[in-house]
């Protein structure tokens, strides 16, 4: 049985690790708040952008383009794939980095060829241990995602696939649902998009087809040109929703450890005052003991 002073010096530990536990879901909450507000500020650049891709279908009906022109048949296995998978740089937070991993090693399996571009040292390091092959010049922190940083990743992805690495690009990410919770891991086909997502016939009505625009040089140039800011806001879009949903994941993660360590000074601390009390009987049973032997001395 532990003595007294083990108990109380585990009660400090248990203690110290609380106020760990408990400070960092205090940054994860100040971290996935800031992540979510800087997202909900550029968010209207990007549906504008994503009306005005919609108006140009809608005047011009046949323009072609590496972007959006390609048939794919999801349903069908194989092909050639880039794969842009996003996690966190540590643990600590759940099942949050497994889940898109699992989702991630789904699409992989379903590939013929497959390129991987991580972002987050922690899916970086699994992969490389995995052994598999990781395109090392892409290495990019989950530390905290900017547009600056959507940029960049972009970049180098559609110099990728202009070079032919790949035919199709998908984003390993998860989705996040608000509150606390780790999201949802999902994907989505990145490279090339499906066209039905710009015609006004399957989303909003939003446009007027009839308004006269002119494009310069042309309504094709302009399309790409905006194609590739969409995409960045696309990739921004996941990396915030991932970097939300680790910290959200996170928070769960520290909030459970905060009740598991209330649990068990709860219960040690019960131990302790037990402990206390038998030592404080079994003395007060001595001097008892010792007084009436004393008595019965003086006594004869």
């Amino acid at each position: 049985m532990p003595s007294t002073k083990e108990i109380k010096n585990r009660i400090k530990s248990v203690g110290d690790t609380q106020k760990i536990t408990n400070a960092m879901y205090l940054i994860s909450s100040t971290k996935m708040r800031r992540a979510r507000k800087e997202a909900e500020e550029t968010k209207p650049y990007f549906d504008l952008l994503r009306k005005e891709i919609r108006r140009m279908f809608a005047v011009e009906g046949d323009i072609t383009s590496r972007y959006y022109d390609a048939e794919v048949d999801e349903a069908v296995a194989g092909g050639r794939n880039g794969i842009l998978i996003i996690t966190g740089d540590k643990g600590l937070a759940g099942a949050y980095n497994q889940n898109v991993i699992k989702e991630a090693i789904a699409l992989m399996d379903r590939s013929d060829e497959y390129r991987l571009y991580i972002v987050g040292d922690f899916g970086w390091r699994f992969f490389r241990t995995r052994g598999e092959k990781v395109v090392e010049s892409f290495a990019h922190s989950m530390n905290q995602p900017s547009l600056a940083m959507a940029r960049d990743i972009t970049r180098e992805l559609l110099d990728e696939f202009d070079a032919g690495e790949f035919d199709r690009l998908y984003v390993c990410y998860t989705e996040f649902s608000g509150g606390m919770s780790p999201g949802t891991a999902m994907h989505d086909r990145l490279i090339p998009f499906d066209r039905d997502d710009f015609t006004p016939e399957g989303a909003e009505t939003d446009v007027n087809a009839s308004t006269v625009f002119e494009y310069e040089p042309d309504v094709k140039t302009v399309l790409e040109r905006i194609m590739q800011s969409y995409l960045v806001g696309y990739v921004y879009s996941a990396l915030v929703n991932s970097y939300s949903s680790e910290q959200s994941a996170r928070m769960m993660a520290m909030d459970s450890a905060n009740e598991n360590a209330s649990e068990l000074l709860d219960h040690l601390e019960l131990e302790y005052n037990h402990l206390r009390q038998n030592a404080i009987t079994q003395e007060i049973t001595e001097i008892s003991s010792g007084a009436r032997s004393l008595r019965s001395k003086n006594n004869r």
